[in-house]
Parts: structure tokens; sequence; C-alpha cells
């Protein structure tokens, strides 16, 4: 079984701090540690391997925990692509770019939060659009690093 990397909930600090709200911490720092543990308990309970399924379960649990005050789904959606490309995959090339690939992201979160789609059905969107990711930059490498290998 191959290793995957998960996200530490200071990297997601950073990840929200960096592309939503400078120096905002989370209101609610135990619902964001829940949702960081989320996608390892179903790697580990329910023996789910599939990097996409677990991103999308990271982003369901961040975005309905809602752990900060603003921000929750752009957060899920900066923290799935992060925890993608440290494991090899990304769902965004340009985050948040005005583009008909980023508001179908958007719009699938938003679907995720007013429970219109399933954390499965998240997951089968990601699947749908994700690509390899081809190179490692240097951030994403730092990111691995730090990560927490499962």
């Amino acid at each position: 079984m191959a290793t995957i990397w998960f996200l530490t909930r200071r990297q997601i600090e950073r990840l929200h701090m960096k592309s939503i709200a400078p120096n905002t911490l989370p209101t609610q720092p135990n619902l964001l540690e829940s949702a960081i543990h989320s996608p390892m308990n179903m790697k580990h309970y329910g023996q789910v391997v599939d990097v996409l399924e677990l991103a999308a379960h990271l982003a369901s649990r961040i975005m309905k925990n809602h752990a900060y005050l603003d921000g929750n789904k752009r957060t899920a959606l900066v923290a799935a692509d992060m925890f993608l490309s440290i494991n090899g995959h990304q769902l965004q090339k340009e985050p948040f770019a005005d583009d008909a690939h980023n508001k179908g992201l958007a719009d699938a979160h938003v679907a995720v939060v007013t429970n219109k789609w399933t954390t499965q059905q998240l997951s089968e969107y990601y699947k749908s659009v994700a690509t390899p990711l081809i190179e490692l930059t240097p951030e994403i490498m730092e990111f691995k690093k730090a990560a927490t290998e499962y």
C-alpha cells in the first residue's frame, strides 16, 4: 500500500492565511482538528486508499465543521488541492482563476454545503476534474516534508 501524506492543522491554517484571510486563525480550532483527522480515519478504519476520495472527505469536513468565521469553502478547496498535490494530483492549475473549471469546483463545494451533494458525489467530481501533478513546486515539496505520513 502506497504512503499517503496528510496535511497538519498548521498547514491548513497557513493555506487559509495565505489564500483567504491573512492573520486569521480558526474560531473553532477543535473543529478544524476534527476535519483534518476525518480522512486519516477513513484510511485507517474504512480502508479508503483513493486520495481523491480522501480529499473530498477533507474538504467536506472543513466546510461542514465551519472552523473559520469566513472562507470555509475556499479553505476546503485550497486544502483539498494541496492534499492532492502532495499526493501527486491537482485540482486547480490556477487557484481562484475566473474560469469554468474553478467555477465548477466552487459550485461543487456549495452543493456539498447545501446538502445537494454528498461527500461521495464530491469525490466523483474530483475524479472527473483532477489531473496528475507533473511537477512538485518548492511550495508543494515544503508542504510534503511537513505533512503527516500515514
